[in-house]
């Protein structure tokens, strides 16, 4: 009976004060939102474990991550043959590669499409747990030389591409221009290892003991029930030792920075973008809890307002008999109220947010098809454990500090005086480091959103060095089944793959509307990674304290495509043919930094590391600069190298075409020209050029977005709350003004004497805020290049901004008591 008249005596309270209820509802609500929402997107991106088929998580088995070049590394299939042999703590086990492959039919007339490929082992659905809706899946007899040559294949090529022909198993398609026969297709969404949507069978490994190779695969295993990956991974470490005791110096590119090898990981964050963002990810976890609290303290500072303005009311009820106990309870009320309301809101703002986080990915990677098929949000149990648990801290921290004001003030003063009753020491304490507390915790996510927002958009708007306007871009891969790379005729192999490259150049920039032609192991704004490179003359006596630069293979005549120029030297030509490993030509910035004297041209230049180096290599020419890379990627570098295709011969380039008239024809032409001289060569990923470069900065855009929306509830919290709680401040000490006043204390002083102590609260607040800011900055750091101007905006602009808030906060509400006349004062109520 008494919780329902508990209950209902809340209801009228929060009733009578609509705009009260309603904004606390809706702090409540965004406070647990972003929570929620931070929790969700992290267990699934990151923190729950992947399992198919099984309770046992999935790990990854890689090669240490590359931080100089921002990408995973495999490992030499005889390591894994090692490992398979040596290992006790493996359930199952098995072996893969991934990359992108050509699908076309029998008939040449039709276009030949890309799709992203998995070479496995026979196992790999048998480990999923998943096998084809049609069809069977691997046999291990279809690993070994001489078997016939067999795919299977995603719903989604079964679909797009073979309009779900029903005799589709047992027909003869090309795969990479080879006759292949599909044996199978998979349910819709399966995609494992990753993004696979085509699966083909990895050929058989039997290497001898010391047989090493330059081929990098990768791994998925089970552990053992009863041994976790910490166990595992001692295993791991000891034959990475024996591994690497044995390394041959010409392999040693194959350890990471830490001179270690082997890694096992759990399976999602063995993710490129995971792995280097991994940081970001925490800080934002970091930040979401941080705005969280200031929203708790934010409810608790409005109730408390209105426990001062009921202090008569709840003092005449405690003189009545009524147990502080039922007190405390009905404060409490209130909250929960305020608290389930704000849960169920969230819950409604959060279903929302993951629709369009969900579309969001989707249209991140509707061009290259790379969304790993775990990134798809769906609210968990887990997630609502976590919503119910939040929601009672919430209700916990709100509630308790409307309630330890109202149960520790002296109520016999104010029956007595008919006034609020004096702020106690201890009352007071607590009053300032709430107030401390609200100042550090704006501090903390407004200096994070602020440099994070500043270094996006800087990154979004830089200049590359290249001119995107009227620029499509393409990708480039030519089937291996004719465009070989075989032992002993390696030059025979690279002619002919640089050769359909300047046909189809010379080809298109007959067209009228082709203006010109431009290939590229990766154009500008994509790409990054970068090697140590020593000039003859200037060597460094250690290697890794010459500068890093990024290399980068290319086409004759490559700069006017981009909008680049050649400032000096010359361009490639016939006589790079004729050098072993071909003539280089530098950017600006190395011709400004490392030749002053202006002699770049005919200098000579070349790569190192740990245990060698490369061969000299004469500069030619001298290009303006461009930026390869997000200029947010560690792995990015101001300086590049650019050699020639005909050097290396790639299977894969990237294409850049000035064009004129409209983007639609400029696409049907090279689609068309490619087709008559190749059908079999795959041409992919064709979007413009602006579009080119926003791509890889898309995540980061995102959580950027994310820390924004973040920023500004905390400017709302951060203006709000340290207003109601100096507000509260003074108005609980207004007592303490008028006897001031009524002892001869002038109202400067005492102005003096409350903004002295607001400025020194905000001197501790900032000084501790801007320290954990500072921590959560660093671990950004490692994942990215932050904006130097982000930083004078994020620690000196934001500091600012607090303390205008702070000073602002206090000064209004203490002048409006000062200016009460001292009896008025004396008994304010």
């Amino acid at each position: 009976m008494s919780f329902r008249l508990d209950f209902k005596y809340a209801v009228r309270l929060l009733l009578k004060k609509p705009i009260f209820t309603i904004t606390s509802v809706l702090i409540v609500a965004i406070g647990l939102a972003l929570t929620l929402y931070t929790y969700t997107l992290l267990e699934n991106l990151v923190f729950k474990p992947l399992r198919l088929n099984g309770e046992q998580p999935i790990i990854s088995i890689e090669a240490r991550f590359d931080e100089s070049h921002s990408y995973r590394r495999g490992v030499d299939p005889l390591d894994f043959q090692l490992l398979r042999e040596s290992t006790k703590s493996l359930e199952a086990f098995g072996i893969y590669q991934q990359g992108t492959t050509l699908i076309g039919g029998m008939d040449l007339s039709t276009n030949t499409q890309k799709y992203n490929a998995a070479l496995t082992e026979w196992n790999i659905f048998e480990f999923a747990g998943v096998q084809p809706i049609i069809g069977r899946g691997f046999a291990p007899d279809d690993h070994f030389e001489g078997a016939e040559a067999v795919t299977v294949i995603s719903e989604k090529v079964w679909r797009e591409y073979f309009n779900r022909d029903q005799n589709i198993v047992g027909s003869i398609i090309r795969v990479d221009a080879l006759p292949t026969r599909v044996i199978g297709v998979m349910p819709i969404g399966f995609s494992f290892p990753s993004n696979a949507q085509v699966w083909l069978p990895q050929p058989h490994i039997n290497v001898a003991p010391t047989q090493r190779s330059r081929t990098s695969l990768y791994a998925y295993a089970r552990v053992k029930q009863g041994i976790d990956l910490s166990e595992f991974n001692q295993e791991l470490s000891a034959l990475d030792q024996h591994i690497i005791d044995g390394l041959p110096d010409d392999m040693s590119w194959r350890l990471g920075s830490d001179g270690g090898y082997l890694r096992a990981l759990p399976f999602k964050q063995a993710n490129t973008d995971i792995t280097q963002y991994y940081n970001v990810f925490i800080s934002m976890l970091v930040v979401v809890f941080l705005i969280l609290l200031l929203a708790c303290i934010n409810i608790g500072n409005l109730l408390l307002g209105r426990v001062n303005e009921r202090f008569k009311e709840i003092a005449i009820r405690v003189a009545l008999g009524v147990p502080r106990l039922r007190l405390l309870l009905q404060m409490l009320m209130e909250s929960v109220i305020i608290c389930i309301l704000g849960a169920v809101l969230a819950v409604g703002i959060v279903q929302g947010a993951m629709l369009l986080t969900n579309d969001f990915l989707l249209n991140m990677y509707a061009i290259n098809g790379e969304k790993p098929f775990w990134w798809n949000l769906s609210l968990s149990n887990e997630g609502l454990i976590l919503l119910v648990l939040s929601t009672l801290v919430v209700i916990g921290i709100t509630g308790a500090i409307p309630a330890w004001r109202a149960l520790s003030c002296d109520f016999n003063s104010v029956l007595r005086d008919g006034t609020r009753g004096a702020l106690g020491r201890f009352a007071g304490k607590m009053t300032q480091m709430l107030v401390i507390t609200e100042i550090l915790l704006s501090c903390v996510v407004l200096v994070i959103a602020t440099i994070l927002l500043s270094s996006s958009y800087s990154a979004s708007s830089a200049d590359y060095g290249v001119e995107t306007q009227k620029r499509l871009t393409a990708h480039l891969e030519l089937p291996l089944e004719s465009y070989p790379e075989r032992q002993g005729f390696e030059s025979e192999d690279r002619q002919k793959r640089t050769a359909f490259y300047y046909n189809l150049k010379a080809r298109l920039e007959q067209l009228p509307n082709v203006e010109a032609i431009s290939f590229m192991s990766q154009l500008p704004g994509t790409g990054a990674g970068t090697s140590f490179y020593e000039i003859q003359g200037k060597e460094a006596l250690i290697y890794n304290e010459n500068p890093r630069a990024n290399t980068e293979s290319v086409s004759r005549d490559a700069w006017r495509a981009v909008g680049m120029k050649l400032i000096e030297g010359r361009d490639f030509d016939q006589r790079d043919l004729e050098t072993a490993m071909g003539n280089v030509i530098v950017n600006e910035s190395i011709a400004a930094d490392f030749f002053p004297d202006g002699n770049a041209v005919g200098s000579r230049i070349r790569r190192v590391w740990s245990s060698g180096h490369r061969d000299w290599q004469t500069i030619v020419g001298v290009v303006s600069d461009s930026y390869h890379g997000s200029t947010m990627d560690t792995a990015s570098a101001r300086y590049t190298l650019y050699r020639p295709i005909d050097s290396d011969g790639r299977t894969q380039m990237a294409l850049a075409m000035h064009y004129s008239g409209s983007e639609s024809l400029a696409i049907k032409s090279l689609l068309d020209v490619a087709r008559q001289i190749d059908a079999n060569v795959g041409v992919y990923h064709i979007q413009s050029y602006k579009r080119l470069i926003n791509q890889p900065m898309l995540l980061v855009s995102a959580v950027s977005q994310i820390f924004l929306f973040c920023g500004l509830v905390a400017v709302f919290l951060a203006a709000s709350g340290i207003y109601a709680v100096a507000a509260n401040s003074v108005i609980q000490k207004t007592q303490e003004i008028g006897v001031r006043k009524a002892l001869g204390a002038t109202d400067r002083k005492v102005l003096k004497l409350f903004m002295d102590k607001a400025i020194m609260q905000l001197v501790v607040g900032l000084a501790i805020g801007a320290s954990v800011a500072l921590w959560i900055t660093h671990l950004m750091e490692d994942a990215m290049l932050l904006d130097t101007q982000s930083y004078l905006f994020g620690f000196v602009g934001v500091p600012l901004l607090i303390a205008i808030i702070v000073i602002l906060a206090t000064f209004f509400p203490t002048r409006k008591a000062v200016l009460m006349e001292a009896s008025e004062a004396l008994y304010h109520n």
